[in-house]
């Protein structure tokens, strides 16, 4: 095994859209496995739009083989994946894999009740990436395989500063187009969803108003844009430590939806890694 210096730009932000997580190393010729393992604490809204949060030790982990096939934070979209480098050349990445996203329990906010449990995302994905001196641009296709999941693209821009011999600052934009299926997946109230957050509310288990009942019904378009910034630093070659906040807006009429108790979300984290 080889080691490479894996940057990452941030243990922070939300699980399921985490849109930087970290720079690529260089490709390079040595066969084998590069890996990193760490974990990072974090606090985040329990979904996008939600107005109640989680704060949750997770694991970090990114495995490459051969500088071709790789495992770890998903590189076609949000969430865990794994796949396949495509083409590798002259900085840019072009990236062909699977990804799983997060659930959506009803416990997670008072506003997704009678929405029912929603269970982890399952998405197919491609994504090409530039990366040039600290400089990095991405943007992703995934397409959801649970029924009715959607499209979404997701266009990221970031750049890495070097500070001092062991630290680093990681600064990113991102934004994410969807289409009216991924958009009411995520953020619509169907009718029969609707009737029952109505009888939930009239049994007195619910406290909608009349707009929060539903139906919604959102259209296609930009979802949401943010930022993200990243402090790293590395005590000693194998390893680095992380502290990151990543916030956003939603766009639209996503802010009517009634299952968005925010129009703005921010998650923060720390984390360490260990690279062999």
């Amino acid at each position: 095994m080889r080691i490479h210096a894996l940057v990452l730009l941030s243990a922070t932000a939300l699980a399921a859209q985490d849109p930087l997580p970290y720079l690529d190393a260089p490709a390079g010729k040595d066969p084998g496995w590069s890996v990193t393992l760490g974990a990072r604490l974090m606090d985040y809204p329990s979904y996008l739009g939600s107005d109640t949060a989680r704060t949750r030790l997770m694991p970090l982990f990114a495995a490459e083989y051969d500088h071709r096939f790789y495992l770890g934070s998903s590189r076609v979209g949000p969430g865990f994946g794994g796949g396949v480098h495509l083409l590798r050349a002259r900085g840019f990445t072009w990236d062909l894999g699977l990804g799983v996203g997060d659930s959506r329990p009803e416990s997670r906010s008072p506003l997704l009740a009678g929405m029912g449990d929603r269970g982890r995302d399952v998405f197919a994905g491609t994504g090409l990436h530039y990366r040039v001196g600290g400089f990095h641009a991405g943007v992703t296709f995934s397409h959801g395989l649970e029924a009715d999941a959607g499209n979404r693209a997701t266009l990221t821009l970031g750049q890495m500063l070097p500070l001092a011999s062991r630290w680093r600052l990681g600064l990113g934009v991102h934004g994410t187009w969807a289409d009216a299926r991924a958009m009411t997946y995520d953020f619509g109230v169907t009718p029969a969803q609707a009737a029952t957050r109505a009888l939930l509310t009239a049994q007195g288990l619910a406290g909608f108003t009349a707009a929060q009942v539903g139906p919604f019904v959102p259209s296609a378009g930009l979802r949401d844009v943010g930022g993200l910034v990243g402090l790293s630093y590395q005590p000693k070659p194998r390893w680095v430590w992380t502290v990151g906040v990543n916030g956003g807006l939603l766009q639209g009429d996503l802010r009517n939806s009634p299952l968005a108790g925010r129009n703005d979300y921010l998650g923060a984290g720390v984390g360490v890694a260990y690279r062999f």
